[in-house]
């Protein structure tokens, strides 16, 4: 069992959070189901499945875009309430939201089981459904506001960074709740969600939860990690509104967003080097003692892997105009999604619920070394997944969009890359399952923090 350690001081919002935690969790172990069940059905088909290929692909996005998005709101109520040492301006008005943010994204899930969607690419739910998501946004920045609003002299940089970063979630999200009848601004709009989501408003958010992780932890010193922490945030701004330019042209804007897109995505890698810097020198100077800390650092460290390699540097490769006229929409744009998606995102917001649902509690040493071997076995099948994509895209271009062969011909010759990322999302499902275990554990072990 996790060994109790002394109770710290917890705020009704801390225990609130836990059931956001919880649920992301558990969406998050149904989407590497529903994910190895569609790369199975591109190898076998007719597949037998209740749910067609298109309809669990619809899924498989939207819970990509929705579990990391509950995570992220318990993680802002939990960590917000840390760095402030006070209590949020409304629990109630958090539980609230809770029910409203399942109802909705369970809704948009449900509906496309049953086959009723809207068509639209990445974001195939009913637009109602995403009104619902907004008004959870409303709540949870009307919230956030007032909190801080309530002592403006003890704001702290992390706190203010994190609100933004939930303010920019809603107002990323709101235009896709209306239908455009422009094909080209109803592109742009969509990309607000699939691209300034994760580089922009889920980069704010991560980045206050890493910064208050790390002043605890002892890794940094408030003023250092404050320095980082405004360089980081601005560059997620900046960075995010233009760097996703390079997604522009290909839908009808200036030629110039291509080139603007490409400049830009390279300053974003500036500060997760700076970030590496400091956990090392944290590292040299302190060993730290708990293992439910180390365990937490071992989920960053592998986002902060995925976001120099999947998001930054590969990020920057595909966005160079010639190589992105031919490989964009490829296997390959799939490979570096993943990376950036899941290794950058992903690790952070499983990092912050495994914190958040823990809180109280310290896993024993063979507890630990099991959630070291979830997280080995997920980075195992995510990297053997994810470069069976970009082989896949690599030869996909070349036969098709260089070489101009038939599509259909291509496909049948990507099989093998295709089987190979069936095993490597079989290891991934096997790791994701596993940790999702040990952070249930966890959290049953700390029930007394009733939810």
């Amino acid at each position: 069992m996790n060994q109790s350690v002394a109770p710290m001081q917890q705020f009704l919002a801390q225990i609130i959070s836990r059931r956001y935690c919880l649920s992301a969790v558990s969406l998050f172990a149904l989407q590497s189901v529903v994910a190895l069940m569609g790369a199975l059905d591109l190898v076998i088909s007719d597949l037998p499945s209740p749910i067609p290929f298109e309809y669990g692909r619809a899924i498989h996005l939207g819970l990509a875009d929705f579990w990391p998005l509950i995570g992220t709101m318990g993680m802002v109520y939990f960590f917000i309430t840390a760095e402030l040492n006070r209590e949020i301006y409304s629990p109630s008005l958090a539980r609230r939201q809770y029910w409203v943010v399942m109802l909705f994204t369970l809704s948009i899930f449900g509906t496309l089981a049953l086959r009723i969607g809207n068509g639209r690419e990445f974001l195939e739910g009913k637009p109602i459904f995403y009104l619902g998501i907004c008004l959870a946004l409303v709540l949870a920045s009307y919230n956030l506001v007032r909190t801080l609003l309530t002592d403006k002299r003890n704001i702290t940089p992390a706190a203010a960074t994190m609100t933004v970063g939930v303010i920019f979630l809603l107002l990323l999200l709101l235009p896709n709740t209306i239908t455009f009848s422009n094909p080209i601004i109803d592109e742009a709009t969509k990309f607000w969600v699939v691209h300034l989501w994760e580089e922009m408003a889920f980069e704010l958010t991560s980045v206050g939860f890493i910064a208050t992780f790390f002043v605890v932890s002892g890794l940094a010193n408030r003023t250092q990690i404050e320095k980082w922490l405004y360089l980081e945030a601005s560059l997620a701004i900046v960075g995010g509104l233009y760097g996703t330019g390079h997604h522009y042209y290909w839908i009808g804007f200036p030629a110039i967003w291509l080139i603007l897109g490409s400049l830009v995505s390279l300053v974003e890698v500036i500060p997760v080097g700076m970030l590496v810097h400091m956990t090392y020198k944290g590292l040299k100077s302190k060993k730290i003692r708990s293992r439910r800390e180390m365990l937490t650092l071992w989920l960053l460290l592998s986002s902060v892997f995925y976001h120099i390699t999947g998001a930054s540097l590969l990020g920057l490769f595909i966005t160079i105009p010639w190589v992105n006229l031919y490989m964009h929409g490829t296997y390959f744009t799939s490979g570096h999604a993943h990376l950036a998606l899941f290794g950058s995102l992903g690790f952070v917001v499983l990092a912050g619920c495994y914190y958040v649902l823990s809180q109280g509690s310290e896993p024993t040493l063979k507890e630990y070394k099991g959630g070291v071997l979830a997280v080995i076995i997920l980075n195992i099948g995510l990297i053997i997944m994810s470069s069976a994509l970009l082989a896949a895209g690599i030869k996909e271009t070349y036969l098709w969009r260089i070489l101009g062969m038939d599509f259909m011909d291509v496909h049948l010759l990507l099989n093998p890359y295709l089987i190979l990322r069936v095993l490597g999302g079989t290891m991934f499902a096997l790791g994701d399952l596993l940790l999702s275990w040990y952070i249930f554990k966890a959290w049953r072990g700390t029930k007394s923090n009733k939810m």
